[in-house]
């Protein structure tokens, strides 16, 4: 199956301009895959009459889960471990120069279904501890979707998605059965903010934050909106703060004077340049 023409190039120029994700003709059997349950569930025609159907504005909703939909929620827990444990020796450095304030802020930038934002979490909670018990620590989880942020919200994981990257020592310590299903614990609930946010779009208050995860996120963008978006995410980043991106994801091309690069546990993460 495949879209026609006039309808897959608007849906590209939509999804585009609305959420900075670009696509191309090589993407058709993603969209197909990705819409055609909208079109079931709505009883719709065609996938060219959704679409057309978007275009007109008909309903309010429909554009939404639409570009809902269009959206990659791939993740898991500790995703790719080394990231994690570059966390550990970040937040180490933070506590001493962030001793006199006595708190953190973290971002985890489309955290899709919230293991990236419970795993800053489980970090904080299994290795810093004194620091959870005095300081005030908020991570800000933040996604376009507002279906996929409610099941983040739940905190509750299958067995298949506690098994990627969760070690049986870390699940029965943060987890507890329900039902079949493991929900995670209220320490680590509590930590973490949910918030509907479009990294493409005008953005909600934000504070000043020590951490960026923004991983596997510009993949889907082309350098025009990764160098305009890395600028915003500078603009509310501590001097001294970490920015983690992907581990197919660099710099180089979008802001190559703008950061240090530190290589640490087999992996990298960005540190804002002093401005001249």
């Amino acid at each position: 199956m495949k879209v026609a023409d006039p309808q897959y190039e608007y849906l590209c120029g939509l999804l585009r301009r609305r959420t900075g994700v670009c696509i191309d003709e090589s993407k058709q059997y993603l969209v197909v895959a990705r819409l055609m349950p909208i079109v079931r569930q709505r009883k719709i025609p065609s996938l060219e009459t959704l679409i057309d159907r978007v275009r007109q504005g008909v309903d309010p909703t429909l554009e939404k889960d639409v570009l809902c939909a269009m959206m990659t929620h791939e993740t898991s827990f500790f995703r790719d471990r080394a990231p994690f444990e570059a966390l550990r020796e970040v937040i180490g450095g933070l506590i001493e120069r962030r001793s006199a304030e006595r708190q953190l802020t973290f971002w985890s930038a489309a955290c899709s279904t919230g293991q990236e934002p419970f795993s800053i979490a489980m970090t904080l909670a299994e290795h810093f501890r004194d620091v959870l018990a005095t300081w005030r620590i908020r991570i800000i989880a933040t996604d376009y979707s507002d279906p996929i942020l409610a099941r983040a919200r739940e905190g509750i994981y299958s067995e298949l998605e506690t098994n990627r990257g969760i070690a049986p020592a870390v699940l029965r310590r943060f987890f507890r059965p329900l039902q079949g299903r493991w929900s995670i614990v209220q320490e680590c609930r509590q930590l973490v903010e949910f918030r509907t946010m479009n990294l493409n779009g005008t953005w909600p208050m934000m504070p000043i934050v020590d951490v960026v995860f923004l991983r596997n996120v510009m993949l889907y963008f082309d350098v025009p909106t990764r160098a305009a978006l890395v600028g915003r995410v500078r603009r509310i980043l501590r001097p001294d703060g970490a920015l983690f991106l992907g581990g197919a994801e660099t710099m180089i091309g979008i802001d190559d004077g703008g950061w240090d690069r530190v290589v640490t546990h087999g992996c990298s993460y960005y540190v804002p340049k002093p401005r001249r």
